[in-house]
Protein backbone atom coordinates (compact mmCIF):
# COMPACT_ATOMS: atom_id res chain seq x y z
CA UNK A 1 0.00 0.00 0.00
CA UNK A 2 1.45 3.37 -1.08
CA UNK A 3 0.69 5.75 1.78
CA UNK A 4 2.28 8.76 0.00
CA UNK A 5 -0.24 8.46 -2.83
CA UNK A 6 -3.09 8.80 -0.35
CA UNK A 7 -1.31 11.69 1.30
CA UNK A 8 -1.66 13.65 -1.98
CA UNK A 9 -5.44 13.06 -1.74
CA UNK A 10 -5.54 14.48 1.79
CA UNK A 11 -6.04 11.04 3.43
CA UNK A 12 -4.89 10.84 7.00
CA UNK A 13 -2.03 8.25 7.23
CA UNK A 14 -2.98 7.64 10.85
CA UNK A 15 -6.41 6.34 9.86
CA UNK A 16 -4.83 4.10 7.23
CA UNK A 17 -2.54 2.68 9.89
CA UNK A 18 -5.58 1.98 12.10
CA UNK A 19 -7.35 0.21 9.22
CA UNK A 20 -4.24 -1.87 8.57
CA UNK A 21 -4.00 -2.77 12.25
CA UNK A 22 -7.61 -3.84 12.41
CA UNK A 23 -7.27 -5.93 9.26
CA UNK A 24 -4.29 -7.67 10.81
CA UNK A 25 -6.23 -8.34 14.01
CA UNK A 26 -9.10 -9.72 11.94
CA UNK A 27 -6.75 -12.06 10.11
CA UNK A 28 -5.25 -13.27 13.40
CA UNK A 29 -8.72 -13.79 14.85
CA UNK A 30 -9.83 -15.69 11.77
CA UNK A 31 -6.72 -17.87 11.90
CA UNK A 32 -7.36 -18.56 15.58
CA UNK A 33 -10.98 -19.48 14.82
CA UNK A 34 -9.88 -21.74 11.94
CA UNK A 35 -7.37 -23.50 14.20
CA UNK A 36 -9.99 -24.01 16.89
CA UNK A 37 -12.60 -25.13 14.34
CA UNK A 38 -10.32 -27.79 12.91
CA UNK A 39 -8.96 -29.00 16.23
CA UNK A 40 -12.26 -29.59 18.02
CA UNK A 41 -12.28 -33.38 18.72
CA UNK A 42 -15.70 -33.71 17.11
CA UNK A 43 -17.25 -33.26 13.70
CA UNK A 44 -18.48 -29.67 13.39
CA UNK A 45 -20.89 -28.59 10.66
CA UNK A 46 -22.03 -24.98 10.33
CA UNK A 47 -25.41 -24.73 8.63
CA UNK A 48 -27.71 -22.09 7.19
CA UNK A 49 -31.24 -22.63 8.56
CA UNK A 50 -32.71 -19.26 7.59
CA UNK A 51 -35.35 -20.77 5.27
CA UNK A 52 -36.62 -23.06 8.05
CA UNK A 53 -36.83 -20.09 10.40
CA UNK A 54 -39.04 -18.28 7.90
CA UNK A 55 -41.28 -21.38 7.69
CA UNK A 56 -41.47 -21.56 11.47
CA UNK A 57 -42.48 -17.90 11.69
CA UNK A 58 -45.33 -18.52 9.24
CA UNK A 59 -46.49 -21.58 11.22
CA UNK A 60 -46.52 -19.63 14.49
CA UNK A 61 -48.49 -16.81 12.89
CA UNK A 62 -51.02 -19.35 11.61
CA UNK A 63 -51.56 -20.62 15.17
CA UNK A 64 -49.54 -23.88 15.14
CA UNK A 65 -48.63 -24.74 18.72
CA UNK A 66 -48.08 -28.50 18.84
CA UNK A 67 -45.19 -28.78 16.40
CA UNK A 68 -44.68 -32.50 16.99
CA UNK A 69 -48.24 -33.35 15.93
CA UNK A 70 -48.01 -30.94 13.00
CA UNK A 71 -44.79 -32.49 11.67
CA UNK A 72 -46.30 -35.96 12.11
CA UNK A 73 -49.22 -34.94 9.91
CA UNK A 74 -47.04 -33.01 7.44
CA UNK A 75 -43.93 -35.11 6.80
CA UNK A 76 -43.18 -33.10 3.67
CA UNK A 77 -42.02 -30.24 5.93
CA UNK A 78 -39.30 -32.45 7.39
CA UNK A 79 -38.19 -33.41 3.90
CA UNK A 80 -38.25 -29.74 2.90
CA UNK A 81 -36.04 -28.84 5.87
CA UNK A 82 -33.60 -31.63 5.05
CA UNK A 83 -33.20 -30.19 1.56
CA UNK A 84 -33.24 -26.47 2.41
CA UNK A 85 -30.94 -26.39 5.43
CA UNK A 86 -27.49 -26.34 3.85
CA UNK A 87 -24.08 -27.11 5.36
CA UNK A 88 -21.80 -24.12 4.73
CA UNK A 89 -18.63 -25.17 6.53
CA UNK A 90 -17.13 -28.34 8.01
CA UNK A 91 -13.96 -29.26 9.86
CA UNK A 92 -11.48 -32.04 9.15
CA UNK A 93 -13.01 -34.37 11.75
CA UNK A 94 -16.32 -34.23 9.85
CA UNK A 95 -14.57 -35.42 6.70
CA UNK A 96 -13.17 -38.42 8.54
CA UNK A 97 -16.45 -39.22 10.34
CA UNK A 98 -18.52 -39.23 7.16
CA UNK A 99 -15.86 -40.99 5.10
CA UNK A 100 -15.64 -38.07 2.66
CA UNK A 101 -12.60 -37.39 0.49
CA UNK A 102 -13.18 -33.65 0.12
CA UNK A 103 -15.22 -31.01 1.91
CA UNK A 104 -17.41 -30.32 -1.13
CA UNK A 105 -19.16 -33.64 -0.49
CA UNK A 106 -20.40 -32.31 2.85
CA UNK A 107 -21.26 -28.77 1.69
CA UNK A 108 -24.76 -29.82 0.76
CA UNK A 109 -28.27 -30.10 2.26
CA UNK A 110 -28.21 -31.77 5.70
CA UNK A 111 -30.33 -34.75 4.57
CA UNK A 112 -27.23 -36.98 4.62
CA UNK A 113 -26.71 -36.26 8.34
CA UNK A 114 -30.09 -37.79 9.22
CA UNK A 115 -30.12 -40.61 6.65
CA UNK A 116 -29.35 -43.25 9.32
CA UNK A 117 -31.89 -41.92 11.85
CA UNK A 118 -34.68 -40.12 9.95
CA UNK A 119 -36.67 -39.25 13.10
CA UNK A 120 -33.73 -37.19 14.38
CA UNK A 121 -34.50 -34.51 11.80
CA UNK A 122 -38.01 -33.88 13.15
CA UNK A 123 -36.61 -33.91 16.71
CA UNK A 124 -34.18 -31.13 15.77
CA UNK A 125 -36.96 -29.15 14.08
CA UNK A 126 -39.16 -29.51 17.17
CA UNK A 127 -36.41 -28.20 19.46
CA UNK A 128 -35.72 -25.28 17.10
CA UNK A 129 -39.42 -24.40 16.84
CA UNK A 130 -39.75 -24.35 20.65
CA UNK A 131 -36.85 -21.92 20.94
CA UNK A 132 -34.52 -24.21 22.79
CA UNK A 133 -30.85 -23.18 22.65
CA UNK A 134 -29.58 -26.75 22.21
CA UNK A 135 -30.72 -30.23 21.27
CA UNK A 136 -28.95 -33.49 22.06
CA UNK A 137 -29.67 -37.04 20.95
CA UNK A 138 -28.07 -40.27 19.80
CA UNK A 139 -28.21 -41.20 16.15
CA UNK A 140 -26.66 -43.44 13.53
CA UNK A 141 -24.59 -41.91 10.76
CA UNK A 142 -24.64 -43.50 7.31
CA UNK A 143 -21.22 -42.64 5.90
CA UNK A 144 -20.28 -42.04 2.27
CA UNK A 145 -18.12 -45.19 2.28
CA UNK A 146 -21.00 -47.44 3.42
CA UNK A 147 -20.43 -47.68 7.19
CA UNK A 148 -22.98 -47.19 9.99
CA UNK A 149 -21.54 -45.15 12.85
CA UNK A 150 -23.10 -44.75 16.30
CA UNK A 151 -22.88 -41.08 17.19
CA UNK A 152 -24.10 -38.35 19.52
CA UNK A 153 -25.52 -35.19 17.97
CA UNK A 154 -25.63 -31.79 19.63
CA UNK A 155 -27.23 -28.89 17.77
CA UNK A 156 -26.68 -25.32 18.92
CA UNK A 157 -29.39 -22.96 17.66
CA UNK A 158 -28.80 -19.23 17.21
CA UNK A 159 -30.65 -17.01 19.66
CA UNK A 160 -30.09 -13.79 17.72
CA UNK A 161 -32.84 -13.32 15.11
CA UNK A 162 -30.36 -11.60 12.79
CA UNK A 163 -27.98 -14.54 12.75
CA UNK A 164 -29.99 -17.58 11.64
CA UNK A 165 -27.29 -18.74 9.25
CA UNK A 166 -25.00 -19.89 12.04
CA UNK A 167 -26.62 -23.01 13.52
CA UNK A 168 -23.93 -25.47 14.52
CA UNK A 169 -24.10 -29.28 14.48
CA UNK A 170 -21.51 -31.10 16.55
CA UNK A 171 -21.29 -34.88 16.10
CA UNK A 172 -19.17 -37.20 18.26
CA UNK A 173 -18.29 -40.73 17.15
CA UNK A 174 -19.64 -43.06 19.85
CA UNK A 175 -18.91 -46.35 18.09
CA UNK A 176 -16.28 -47.53 20.54
CA UNK A 177 -18.28 -46.44 23.58
CA UNK A 178 -21.39 -48.23 22.27
CA UNK A 179 -19.31 -51.37 21.67
CA UNK A 180 -17.93 -51.24 25.22
CA UNK A 181 -21.43 -50.69 26.66
CA UNK A 182 -22.69 -53.66 24.64
CA UNK A 183 -19.87 -55.83 25.99
CA UNK A 184 -20.58 -54.67 29.54
CA UNK A 185 -24.28 -55.53 29.16
CA UNK A 186 -23.31 -58.95 27.84
CA UNK A 187 -20.90 -59.46 30.74
CA UNK A 188 -23.53 -58.32 33.21
CA UNK A 189 -26.02 -60.75 31.68
CA UNK A 190 -23.51 -63.56 32.12
CA UNK A 191 -22.99 -62.58 35.76
CA UNK A 192 -26.75 -62.45 36.29
CA UNK A 193 -27.06 -65.99 34.94
CA UNK A 194 -24.15 -67.13 37.09
CA UNK A 195 -25.83 -65.51 40.09
CA UNK A 196 -29.02 -67.50 39.45
CA UNK A 197 -27.04 -70.73 39.20
CA UNK A 198 -25.24 -69.86 42.43
CA UNK A 199 -28.60 -69.39 44.15
CA UNK A 200 -29.75 -72.80 42.93
CA UNK A 201 -26.50 -74.33 44.12
CA UNK A 202 -26.87 -72.77 47.55
CA UNK A 203 -30.46 -73.99 47.84
CA UNK A 204 -29.91 -77.38 46.23
CA UNK A 205 -30.67 -79.20 49.49
CA UNK A 206 -33.97 -77.37 49.95
CA UNK A 207 -34.91 -77.97 46.31
CA UNK A 208 -34.21 -81.71 46.60
CA UNK A 209 -36.36 -81.80 49.73
CA UNK A 210 -39.22 -79.98 47.98
CA UNK A 211 -39.16 -82.49 45.12
CA UNK A 212 -38.59 -85.59 47.25
CA UNK A 213 -41.51 -84.86 49.58
CA UNK A 214 -44.32 -85.02 46.96
CA UNK A 215 -42.60 -87.91 45.18
CA UNK A 216 -42.59 -89.95 48.40
CA UNK A 217 -46.32 -89.24 48.74
CA UNK A 218 -46.78 -90.43 45.14
CA UNK A 219 -44.91 -93.66 45.88
CA UNK A 220 -46.94 -94.38 49.04
CA UNK A 221 -50.30 -93.55 47.46
CA UNK A 222 -49.52 -95.57 44.34
CA UNK A 223 -48.65 -98.64 46.46
CA UNK A 224 -51.83 -98.19 48.53
CA UNK A 225 -53.95 -97.82 45.40
CA UNK A 226 -52.41 -101.00 43.97
CA UNK A 227 -53.39 -102.90 47.14
CA UNK A 228 -56.97 -101.64 46.97
CA UNK A 229 -57.18 -102.67 43.33
CA UNK A 230 -55.76 -106.15 44.01
CA UNK A 231 -58.67 -107.00 46.31
CA UNK A 232 -61.47 -109.20 45.05
CA UNK A 233 -63.85 -106.28 45.68
CA UNK A 234 -61.81 -103.13 44.78
CA UNK A 235 -62.73 -99.96 46.65
CA UNK A 236 -62.88 -97.68 43.61
CA UNK A 237 -63.85 -94.46 45.49
CA UNK A 238 -60.78 -94.92 47.72
CA UNK A 239 -58.59 -95.55 44.66
CA UNK A 240 -60.01 -92.42 43.02
CA UNK A 241 -59.10 -90.41 46.13
CA UNK A 242 -55.56 -91.79 46.06
CA UNK A 243 -55.19 -91.03 42.34
CA UNK A 244 -56.31 -87.43 43.00
CA UNK A 245 -53.63 -87.12 45.70
CA UNK A 246 -51.06 -88.56 43.31
CA UNK A 247 -52.02 -85.96 40.67
CA UNK A 248 -51.77 -83.18 43.26
CA UNK A 249 -48.33 -84.35 44.44
CA UNK A 250 -47.04 -84.67 40.87
CA UNK A 251 -48.27 -81.14 40.19
CA UNK A 252 -46.40 -79.86 43.27
CA UNK A 253 -43.20 -81.57 42.15
CA UNK A 254 -43.67 -80.23 38.63
CA UNK A 255 -44.07 -76.68 40.00
CA UNK A 256 -40.75 -76.99 41.83
CA UNK A 257 -38.99 -78.28 38.72
CA UNK A 258 -40.55 -75.48 36.64
CA UNK A 259 -39.34 -72.80 39.08
CA UNK A 260 -35.84 -74.27 39.00
CA UNK A 261 -35.88 -74.32 35.19
CA UNK A 262 -36.99 -70.69 35.03
CA UNK A 263 -34.31 -69.63 37.47
CA UNK A 264 -31.61 -71.60 35.64
CA UNK A 265 -32.69 -70.49 32.18
CA UNK A 266 -30.32 -68.16 30.35
CA UNK A 267 -32.98 -66.80 28.03
CA UNK A 268 -35.02 -63.79 29.10
CA UNK A 269 -38.77 -64.19 29.28
CA UNK A 270 -40.99 -61.51 27.80
CA UNK A 271 -42.20 -58.73 30.02
CA UNK A 272 -45.80 -58.96 31.08
CA UNK A 273 -48.26 -57.45 33.54
CA UNK A 274 -47.37 -59.04 36.86
CA UNK A 275 -48.85 -59.08 40.34
CA UNK A 276 -45.92 -58.09 42.55
CA UNK A 277 -47.39 -59.90 45.55
CA UNK A 278 -47.45 -63.17 43.59
CA UNK A 279 -43.88 -62.62 42.39
CA UNK A 280 -42.67 -62.00 45.94
CA UNK A 281 -44.58 -65.00 47.30
CA UNK A 282 -43.12 -67.20 44.57
CA UNK A 283 -39.59 -65.96 45.27
CA UNK A 284 -39.94 -66.67 48.98
CA UNK A 285 -40.73 -70.33 48.25
CA UNK A 286 -37.14 -70.60 47.07
CA UNK A 287 -35.65 -69.30 50.28
CA UNK A 288 -37.98 -70.37 53.10
CA UNK A 289 -36.31 -73.78 53.60
CA UNK A 290 -32.89 -72.16 53.65
CA UNK A 291 -34.11 -69.56 56.16
CA UNK A 292 -35.33 -72.37 58.42
CA UNK A 293 -32.01 -74.17 58.11
CA UNK A 294 -30.17 -71.00 59.16
CA UNK A 295 -32.62 -70.36 62.03
CA UNK A 296 -33.78 -67.09 60.44
CA UNK A 297 -37.42 -66.12 60.86
CA UNK A 298 -38.72 -65.14 57.41
CA UNK A 299 -42.04 -63.30 57.23
CA UNK A 300 -43.90 -61.34 54.56
CA UNK A 301 -46.36 -58.46 54.73
CA UNK A 302 -47.97 -58.06 51.31
CA UNK A 303 -50.16 -55.07 50.57
CA UNK A 304 -53.86 -55.87 50.23
CA UNK A 305 -54.16 -53.67 47.12
CA UNK A 306 -50.99 -53.55 45.05
CA UNK A 307 -51.01 -52.38 41.42
CA UNK A 308 -49.51 -54.51 38.66
CA UNK A 309 -46.13 -53.83 37.07
CA UNK A 310 -44.86 -54.62 33.59
CA UNK A 311 -41.83 -56.81 34.19
CA UNK A 312 -39.86 -59.93 33.50
CA UNK A 313 -41.19 -62.11 36.36
CA UNK A 314 -38.05 -64.25 36.63
CA UNK A 315 -35.80 -61.19 36.90
CA UNK A 316 -37.94 -59.56 39.60
CA UNK A 317 -38.01 -62.81 41.57
CA UNK A 318 -34.22 -62.95 41.21
CA UNK A 319 -34.02 -59.48 42.80
CA UNK A 320 -36.11 -60.63 45.77
CA UNK A 321 -34.11 -63.85 46.21
CA UNK A 322 -30.80 -61.95 46.00
CA UNK A 323 -31.92 -59.44 48.63
CA UNK A 324 -33.11 -62.16 51.01
CA UNK A 325 -29.85 -64.11 50.56
CA UNK A 326 -27.86 -60.94 51.30
CA UNK A 327 -29.97 -60.42 54.41
CA UNK A 328 -29.28 -63.99 55.60
CA UNK A 329 -25.56 -63.52 55.06
CA UNK A 330 -25.65 -60.21 56.93
CA UNK A 331 -27.44 -61.81 59.88
CA UNK A 332 -24.77 -64.52 60.05
CA UNK A 333 -22.15 -61.79 60.48
CA UNK A 334 -24.03 -60.16 63.36
CA UNK A 335 -24.30 -61.07 67.03
CA UNK A 336 -28.08 -61.18 66.80
CA UNK A 337 -29.19 -64.67 67.83
CA UNK A 338 -32.84 -64.03 66.91
CA UNK A 339 -32.33 -63.25 63.24
CA UNK A 340 -35.33 -62.19 61.22
CA UNK A 341 -36.14 -60.96 57.72
CA UNK A 342 -39.36 -59.23 56.74
CA UNK A 343 -40.33 -58.81 53.08
CA UNK A 344 -43.13 -56.35 52.41
CA UNK A 345 -44.85 -54.67 49.47
CA UNK A 346 -46.74 -51.39 49.18
CA UNK A 347 -48.13 -49.05 46.56
CA UNK A 348 -47.45 -45.32 46.62
CA UNK A 349 -47.99 -42.62 44.00
CA UNK A 350 -47.61 -44.68 40.83
CA UNK A 351 -44.87 -46.94 42.17
CA UNK A 352 -44.84 -50.41 43.69
CA UNK A 353 -42.28 -50.93 46.47
CA UNK A 354 -40.61 -54.13 47.65
CA UNK A 355 -38.82 -53.80 51.00
CA UNK A 356 -36.50 -56.32 52.61
CA UNK A 357 -35.78 -55.60 56.28
CA UNK A 358 -33.18 -57.61 58.19
CA UNK A 359 -31.77 -57.74 61.73
CA UNK A 360 -28.16 -57.81 60.61
CA UNK A 361 -25.37 -55.34 61.46
CA UNK A 362 -26.51 -52.72 58.94
CA UNK A 363 -24.51 -51.00 56.20
CA UNK A 364 -21.11 -49.51 57.14
CA UNK A 365 -21.03 -45.71 57.14
CA UNK A 366 -20.55 -44.16 53.73
CA UNK A 367 -21.22 -47.35 51.73
CA UNK A 368 -24.97 -47.01 51.09
CA UNK A 369 -24.32 -46.16 47.43
CA UNK A 370 -21.05 -47.98 46.85
CA UNK A 371 -22.46 -51.42 47.73
CA UNK A 372 -24.46 -51.39 44.48
CA UNK A 373 -21.32 -51.05 42.35
CA UNK A 374 -20.01 -54.07 40.45
CA UNK A 375 -17.46 -56.22 42.31
CA UNK A 376 -17.88 -54.34 45.58
CA UNK A 377 -18.26 -56.71 48.53
CA UNK A 378 -17.76 -56.74 52.28
CA UNK A 379 -17.41 -60.54 52.37
CA UNK A 380 -14.11 -62.27 51.66
CA UNK A 381 -15.86 -65.04 49.74
CA UNK A 382 -18.23 -62.67 47.91
CA UNK A 383 -18.00 -61.64 44.26
CA UNK A 384 -19.77 -58.30 44.71
CA UNK A 385 -22.26 -58.79 41.86
CA UNK A 386 -25.56 -59.60 43.63
CA UNK A 387 -26.62 -56.03 44.46
CA UNK A 388 -25.18 -54.68 41.21
CA UNK A 389 -27.35 -57.14 39.28
CA UNK A 390 -30.39 -56.12 41.35
CA UNK A 391 -29.78 -52.46 40.51
CA UNK A 392 -29.32 -53.20 36.80
CA UNK A 393 -32.51 -55.27 36.62
CA UNK A 394 -34.56 -52.58 38.37
CA UNK A 395 -33.09 -49.76 36.27
CA UNK A 396 -33.86 -51.68 33.07
CA UNK A 397 -37.48 -51.81 34.28
CA UNK A 398 -37.53 -48.05 34.99
CA UNK A 399 -37.14 -48.53 38.75
CA UNK A 400 -34.42 -48.14 41.36
CA UNK A 401 -33.08 -49.52 44.64
CA UNK A 402 -31.64 -47.95 47.79
CA UNK A 403 -30.71 -48.96 51.33
CA UNK A 404 -30.87 -47.33 54.74
CA UNK A 405 -29.91 -48.50 58.19
CA UNK A 406 -32.53 -49.16 60.84
CA UNK A 407 -32.31 -47.71 64.31
CA UNK A 408 -31.19 -50.42 66.71
CA UNK A 409 -29.45 -52.50 64.03
CA UNK A 410 -30.23 -53.94 60.67
CA UNK A 411 -30.90 -52.51 57.23
CA UNK A 412 -33.83 -52.13 54.88
CA UNK A 413 -33.44 -52.42 51.11
CA UNK A 414 -36.14 -50.61 49.19
CA UNK A 415 -36.72 -51.47 45.52
CA UNK A 416 -39.45 -49.91 43.41
CA UNK A 417 -40.99 -50.37 39.98
CA UNK A 418 -43.33 -48.10 38.04
CA UNK A 419 -46.95 -49.19 37.82
CA UNK A 420 -47.85 -50.81 34.49
CA UNK A 421 -49.79 -48.64 32.08
CA UNK A 422 -53.22 -49.86 31.07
Amino acid sequence: MNVSAFAEENVDPTSLSEVSRRLEELQVSEARYRTLFNNVPAAVLQVDASEVEETFSNLKRSGVDDIDAFLLGNPHLVEMANNSVVVREVNDVALKLFGATESSQLLAPVAYVFAGTPEASSNVMSAHFRGRPNHYQKLKIRTFDGRIVDAALMVSFPQDASNFDTSVLMIIDMTEQVRIERELRKMESEFAHFSKLSILGEFSGAIVHEVRQPLSVVANDAATAARWLSRSDPNLPKVRELVDRIEESVSRANDVVKRVQEMASKTMSERQHCDVNRLVAGALTFVKKEATRRSVKLTSVLAAACANVEADPVQIQQVVVNLVINAMQAIERSDNQAGFIRVSTRYDNGRVFIEVLDSGPGIPDGLAVEIFESFFTTRKEGMGMGLSICRSILQSHGGAISVTNVAGGGAVFEAWLPVATA
